[in-house]
């Protein structure tokens, strides 16, 4: 009966709101958490918001608002420089950027998460000098309660590493081959 289906709707629609009021809480710890760590990345002004969506649940007929994970979908805007506006992550962040914030994306998750490996490919992209070491720091951070392998072509992050392998490519035979040295 129509009485049945409005009244499941208010039951659905409270759940959803409840789910989507906790991931707004948790989203602001993450905020505050990935700030942090770009901070420590020379990413000094960068501003950090996860937006949510607000739905218009008002109409009982309308189950589309809704999906298997709630209600909620999220933007991930970002500002690396002061007075600019918050802006989609994909759409703003440089090499350099956007290596140091999966950097600081991994860093602050890494401290929650029980992770046996985490492995970066060139993380250190577009950095140099001091950056660079504060990446360096940044891996041994995360090295200390996970086991971390870092690809890079940078002295101040393969320095700290406990062991190093070279990989390299040759040719021989009108073919190319890899080759690794430890």
């Amino acid at each position: 009966s129509l009485n049945d289906v409005i009244h499941e709707h208010k039951t659905l629609k409270e759940k959803a709101i409840n789910l989507s009021d906790y991931r707004k809480q948790i989203a602001l710890k993450i905020e505050k958490g990935i700030i942090k760590e770009c901070k420590e990345l020379d990413l000094e002004d960068v501003e950090f918001k996860v937006e949510f969506n607000n739905p218009d649940l008002k109409d009982y007929l309308d189950s589309s608002k809704f999906n298997e994970t709630g209600i909620d979908e999220v933007n991930l805007l970002i500002n690396f420089n002061k007075g600019e506006q918050l802006k989609p992550l994909h759409k703003v962040a440089s090499g350099g950027e956007m290596s140091r914030i999966m950097l600081a994306f991994k860093a602050y998750f890494s401290k929650t998460n029980t992770l046996s490996l985490m492995v970066f490919d060139e993380i250190d992209t577009g950095v140099s000098g001091q950056t660079a070491k504060k990446i360096a720091d940044k891996l041994y951070e995360i090295s200390a309660n996970t086991q971390v392998l870092c690809i890079t072509h940078l002295p101040h992050v393969a320095a700290i590493g406990d062991n190093h392998v070279h990989i390299f490519k040759e040719s021989k035979n009108n073919r190319t081959y890899t080759n690794i040295n430890y």
